[in-house]
């Protein structure tokens, strides 16, 4: 896909409105990819994109640490979306941008989450304005489905005794109407951000995918790379998963690919933290 350097003027009017799906890819102290729902990433000139900061998370902190960013924005009134990359450059506490975000429908009455905190990006390049490829993502669903029937546990190797996923997470991953991103640390040292619907779990521990629904970024995955997948639904719920990439096979003469679980973040406020591996609760002792 072709890529432009700056943002024009329907660009910046249509990722303005806060009701819309935007989605960040940074990495984590480890290097690892991460991927949050942030639905305030807006362009607000031809070089510049700004994000409303309203709750403390963890992909505010790492952009901060590796100011490499990739962003996808879906615009709910145009269907239409962007994908890019940009470098994190700084925040404030105070200014124009944030009495912007302040007084958008949104934030006017927010009273428990209001925005508080602007961070500022410089563009690297984004894709121009994109419909949705609504009859490839079917066809590759479909595809999918068909791929997860003929993959049979002893093909596919054995299930972890342990369910990765709790059955509500893995009940949002078999919908294939969920909103899906996947990401891996390109070359460049940015995160790769792809839209996934496509893909879903074989098991608790296990994800699969045609192969063919990633595209290009298809041909830059290799076996045992770090790979985060996100799957959000419209109501916002949401479930953040890391694993390691199995490769690629053929089944019935499909080329799919296999993700192992290994890693999951409950990724919705108000308590967003790691569920797998599973963490021993510690009491609290101090209060100040």
């Amino acid at each position: 896909m072709k890529t432009k350097s700056r943002f024009n003027a329907f660009d910046i009017q249509e990722t303005a409105p806060l009701e819309k799906i935007g989605i960040c890819a940074t990495q984590n102290l480890e290097g690892q990819p991460h991927i949050t729902f942030i639905n305030s990433l807006m362009a607000l000139n031809e070089t510049t994109m700004t994000l409303g900061q309203f709750i403390r998370g963890n992909s505010k902190y790492f952009m901060q640490k590796n100011p490499k960013v990739a962003f996808f924005i879906l615009s709910v009134r145009t269907k239409k979306t962007w994908t890019g990359k940009i470098v994190w450059t700084k925040k404030r506490d105070q200014g124009e941008e944030l009495e912007m975000y302040k007084e958008k429908p949104l934030q006017r009455y927010n009273a428990y989450f209001p925005i508080h905190r602007v961070h500022y990006f410089d563009l690297v390049e984004t894709s121009p304005a994109t419909g949705l490829p609504i009859l490839s993502m079917i066809r590759s669903t479909l595809m999918t489905l068909a791929a997860r029937v003929l993959m049979r546990p002893e093909k596919s190797g054995p299930e972890k005794s342990k369910p990765v996923l709790k059955p509500y997470g893995e009940k949002l991953f078999k919908n294939p109407l969920t909103l899906k991103f996947l990401s891996f640390v390109g070359q460049d040292g940015f995160p790769c951000l792809v839209p996934f619907v496509q893909c879903m779990t074989l098991d608790s521990g296990r994800i699969v995918f045609y192969a063919k629904a990633l595209g290009q970024a298809r041909h830059q995955m290799k076996p045992d790379m770090e790979i985060a997948v996100f799957c959000l639904k419209t109501t916002l719920e949401s479930v953040l998963v890391r694993g390691k990439f199995a490769g690629y096979s053929h089944s019935g003469g499909m080329k799919t690919g296999l993700i192992d679980i290994d890693w999951v973040y409950n990724s919705m406020p108000p308590n967003s933290d790691q569920i797998y591996p599973e963490k021993n609760l510690t009491p609290i002792t101090s209060f100040e």
